[in-house]
């Protein structure tokens, strides 16, 4: 099997600070928190490695491709408000992490589009491609992913990542400032989708009865192109496994 890795979340984990440590050893906390220190470079690089060898060896993986975030993505372009939530720079270690997974593994940028899209793309590429990632979106796909945190297998049907991804048209991403329906939480999302055949047409009637006709078909247009990971992507070419 061959891992296909969502490099984001990777470099998070990677450069994430060590908790300090009291006297005995034992993580220091102070009014009820951890105490951290930020890591070294050295520091860096050795927890790059060590995650890089316990995804594969755990999930005993034969080779892996691996993707990390670059410029620009189409979503901007549909709603210029997506992803405004987020910090503006990049957190400090970031780049030095990105470019030692680029250089180091052979990880490959992605321009244009998500991190996501090309994980999707190319797992779908191939029977023997798993996506390996602890991003919510991904592992809500249909298909046998691989959760590298929980070292987790995790199968998705196509029911569920159906149902999943009416659940957050209904209810928006916080994270990518999709606002979805005003108001409106999971337990409106299960009662509107409880023994609904086309989630499509129950979903769109929504959009319409609380922003009207015009407004109501745009936001529900808007949000569903920026939710939806591609399966495809005009130029997008799969890459060799390393």
């Amino acid at each position: 099997m061959i891992s296909v890795l969502d490099g984001d979340s990777l470099i998070f984990t990677i450069f994430h600070p060590n908790k300090v440590l009291d006297e005995k050893g034992e993580p220091l906390k102070q009014d009820g928190k951890f105490v951290y220190i930020e890591k070294t470079e050295e520091e860096i690089i050795e927890s790059a490695n060590s995650l890089m060898k316990s995804i594969l060896t755990k999930g005993r993986f034969s080779g892996y491709i691996g993707f990390i975030k670059g410029k620009g993505n189409y979503r901007y372009s549909i709603d210029p408000e997506y992803k405004n939530n987020r910090p503006k720079e990049s957190p400090k270690w970031w780049n030095f992490v990105k470019q030692y997974l680029i250089d180091k593994y052979c990880f490959i940028e992605v321009n244009g589009i998500e991190v996501d899209d090309a994980v999707n793309i190319t797992r779908l590429s191939n029977e023997d491609y798993i996506a390996t990632a602890i991003d919510k979106d991904i592992l809500g796909l249909e298909g046998l992913h691989y959760n590298w945190r929980k070292d987790e297998w995790v199968t998705i049907s196509k029911s569920q990542a159906e149902y999943k991804f009416w659940c957050d048209m209904i209810c928006g991403q916080s994270g990518d400032n999709i606002k979805g329906l005003i108001g409106k939480g999971i337990k409106y999302a299960e009662r509107l989708l409880k023994d609904v055949e086309t989630y499509p047409d129950k979903v769109l009637k929504a959009y319409i009865e609380q922003l009207g006709d015009k407004v109501g078909i745009s936001e529900f247009y808007k949000n569903y192109n920026c939710l939806l990971i591609l399966d495809s992507y005009e130029g997008f070419e799969i890459p060799n496994v390393i």
